[in-house]
C-alpha cells in the first residue's frame, strides 16, 4: 500500500522530470515601452575657467601701402651721388624702426600696380641701383647709376610706384626671406 508520503514523492519526481524535458517556445512580441522614470538629481557644477589673454589685432600688425612717386618730385642735391626722393609713411614708428621690419618694393610697370611684379628694394636693373633708408614716418629713396660710376641726373627720374610693408615686432618671422613680395603677401594675408 502506498502511503501518502510515497505518493507525494513519486508525483514530485514526475513533475521535476516533466519540467526538465520541456522545450522553450518562440519568443513573443516585445511589450510596450514603459513610462519614463523620474529625473535624477542635478550634477555638480564644474569650475569656471579663467579668461585668456587677448591676442594682438591682426590688421594693426602688418600695414601695406602703395605710393606713386611722380618723376617731377625727384631731386639731385649737390654733393649727393644720385637722385633722391622721400615718401611719408605714418605707420613707421620709432618702435618699428628699432624692432620691426620695413620692406620696400618697386614695380617697373606703372600702368597697373595691382597686377605687376614687385621687386624688392634694394636692387639693380643693370644700369641703375635702387636703395632706401627709413626713419620714423619716412622712407628716403635713392637712385644711383651703376655703369662707369656715372652720377644720375634728373633725366633718370621717372614715375615710379612703390609698395611699403610695415611689420610690427610681434609679427616678425625669424629666418623668413622678405625679398619675395608674393611670399610676404601670402604669409601675411596682404591684399593687392
Amino acid at each position: 500500500m502506498f502511503t501518502l508520503k510515497k505518493t507525494f514523492s513519486i508525483l514530485s519526481i514526475a513533475a521535476l522530470f516533466l519540467m526538465a524535458c520541456a522545450t522553450d517556445g518562440d519568443t513573443g512580441p516585445a511589450g510596450p515601452v514603459g513610462p519614463e522614470g523620474p529625473l535624477g538629481p542635478a550634477g555638480q557644477d564644474g569650475t569656471i575657467g579663467r579668461d585668456g589673454v587677448d591676442g594682438q589685432d591682426g590688421a594693426a600688425s602688418v600695414v601695406s601701402s602703395v605710393f606713386f612717386v611722380d618723376s617731377a618730385s625727384w631731386t639731385n642735391p649737390a654733393g649727393v651721388n644720385g637722385i633722391v626722393n622721400s615718401i611719408n609713411v605714418p605707420s613707421i614708428s620709432g618702435n618699428i624702426v628699432s624692432n620691426g621690419v620695413v620692406l620696400l618694393y618697386q614695380t617697373t610697370d606703372n600702368s597697373n600696380p595691382t597686377s605687376t611684379i614687385w621687386n624688392a628694394v634694394p636692387y639693380t636693373d643693370g644700369v641703375f641701383s635702387f636703395g632706401y633708408t627709413y626713419g620714423p614716418g619716412v622712407i628716403n629713396l635713392k637712385i644711383t647709376v651703376t655703369v662707369n660710376g656715372s652720377v644720375p641726373t634728373l633725366a633718370a627720374a621717372r614715375d615710379r610706384t612703390y609698395r611699403v610693408v610695415v611689420i610690427t615686432p610681434g609679427a616678425k618671422i625669424a629666418g623668413f626671406d622678405y625679398g619675395n613680395f608674393e611670399e610676404v603677401k601670402m604669409v601675411y594675408g596682404l591684399e593687392d
